[in-house]
């Protein structure tokens, strides 16, 4: 019953799928969230599956499948995370999680308990106090790039430092997160909070204020012009990739699987024909950038450097595993080849500002949101 309002395609992969699963002994919990869940999806959007697992690495991970032409990511969780100890990261997760399997009823359990609290103030303020963490750390990483002459890494880290404190905003907005629908997702909120200027803000730090179809289409395949040549040096490391910590070859697994590069190919053609082309270039930088931080740490890692997470473009230029041809595409996968120290300064100090004013804001703003639920 719970998959009645999915396609025949998709309720037939997701009952096999849910068999397989189920037979492991792992395995404690199925279950289906994102888009399909919330039945907002495009014929591209992938799968999101949550496995939560007795047994196995204590950390969240990600692996693409293909089953009945569907992309399908399985999002193991530990079941710890589940029982006990709650991590935000995964509140909307559980929140909109169709339980399609559950052995013990923990992830019942843990789905019932979210629902009761997610727009409670102590779980949103807990969710924000996360999201400006995260903007606070990618702010000063800007800082320290723009410093230190590294202007890529410091507009890069400002748009993304922006993008985590525009959470709070959506948040306060009572709407769902998507990688692949953030820009409607932020506009839609600045406007119903009357706070349009922090939607102008976020697009004239991430470059994407205006937008073009060819513009989009060459972000597009610029970043399969990376991706390939990052596939193909991870098919020749492999044996180096063994020392690397568990959560970069993890990410690495999934950023590089070629499953991964056609759904998301897929999607983004989806998306194009939609006519939205800011919204199709922040999927794909956001995309190229969560592959390009952890392929870093295995380049570095065969030059025998340690990385610098704040100078990402600077090590990548200088590694020897990285062609000057390469990072000129990858510079114009960002929009930022006409970049220069003033325009690097102007959006480090947008983003700051932009982000000081969610700190200042956010009480007022999750005040509000707690006031429509109730």
């Amino acid at each position: 019953m719970v998959l009645v309002h999915l396609s025949e395609n998709i309720r037939s992969a997701l009952q096999k799928l849910v068999h397989n699963l189920s037979k492991q002994e792992a395995t404690s919990g199925v279950g289906l969230f994102g888009s399909w869940s919330r039945g907002e999806a495009s014929p591209q959007s992938d799968v999101d599956v949550l496995v939560v697992e007795k047994q196995g690495p204590m950390h969240e991970r990600v692996e693409r499948i293909v089953l009945n032409d569907l992309f399908i990511d399985l999002d193991y969780l530990p079941r710890e995370w589940v029982s006990l100890s709650l991590p935000p990261e995964i509140d909307q997760k559980l929140f909109e999680a169709l339980i399609l399997y559950d052995r013990d009823w923990s992830l019942t359990n843990a789905k019932d308990w979210m629902h009761r609290t997610f727009h409670n103030s102590e779980r949103l303020n807990i969710r924000c106090e996360m999201h400006l963490v995260d903007a606070d750390i990618y702010i000063s990483r800007a800082s320290s790039a723009l410093a230190r002459g590294d202007y890529l890494s410091a507009c890069v880290f400002a748009g993304v430092g922006l993008e985590s404190a525009s959470k709070i905003v959506v948040e306060a907005g009572l709407l769902p997160f998507s990688t692949s629908r953030f820009i409607h997702v932020l506009e839609q909120s600045t406007k119903k909070l009357e706070c349009q200027h922090f939607f102008d803000v976020f697009l004239d730090v991430s470059d994407l204020a205006s937008v073009s179809k060819e513009e989009a289409e060459q972000c597009l395949r610029l970043y399969n012009t990376v991706w390939n040549y990052g596939e193909s040096f991870l098919q020749e490391q492999k044996t180096m990739l063994v020392s690397l910590h568990s959560d970069v070859k993890d990410k690495l697994n999934y950023y590089g699987n070629i499953a991964f590069l056609n759904g998301m190919n897929a999607r983004s053609q989806g998306i194009i024909d939609s006519g939205d082309y800011k919204e199709l270039c922040h999927y794909v930088r956001r995309n190229l950038l969560d592959f390009l931080e952890n392929y870093a740490w295995a380049a570095v890692c065969l030059d025998g450097i340690r990385l610098d997470s704040s100078m990402l473009f600077s090590d990548l230029k200088t590694s020897k595993e990285f062609s000057p041809k390469l990072f000129e595409a990858l510079v114009s996968a960002f929009g930022l080849q006409d970049l220069t120290h003033r325009k690097a300064e102007a959006a480090v100090k947008l983003a700051r500002e932009a982000v000081f004013e969610v700190h200042r804001t956010k009480m007022d703003l999750l005040r509000d949101c707690v006031e429509k639920v109730s």
